[in-house]
């Protein structure tokens, strides 16, 4: 916690589903295994709880009927970079503010 609160806001972390659903590990198992219909990936800042830091940019996928946990990774790790490079983008470029929690675009 001492090391992340110093440096709030400025940590990202790419994690593999639509935050605030699935946090913590294997959320593409978590997905495929309770039967949803649309996954995909949260870039976030990093805070003291676990997958909880504020929302910077996300990307989702249709999962088919049919689909295996194989096929729904693969997916998901296409649009893992696309999110991530996006929010790096968006905290580089000056384009976010964060008030209370929540991302803005500036």
């Amino acid at each position: 916690p001492n090391f992340v609160w110093r440096f709030k806001n400025k940590i990202i972390n790419i994690h593999p589903s639509l935050l605030r659903g699935s946090p913590g590990p294997q959320p593409y198992r978590q997905a495929n295994e309770h039967g949803v219909k649309i996954a995909g990936v949260t870039a976030h800042f990093v805070s003291m709880h676990l997958d909880e830091g504020p929302i910077i940019a996300q990307e989702s996928f249709r999962i088919k009927p049919g689909m295996t946990l194989k096929q729904i990774v693969a997916a998901g790790q296409k649009l893992e970079s696309k999110a991530l490079v996006n929010g790096i983008r968006l905290y580089l470029t000056k384009q976010l503010d964060v008030h209370w929690a929540v991302v803005l675009a500036v």
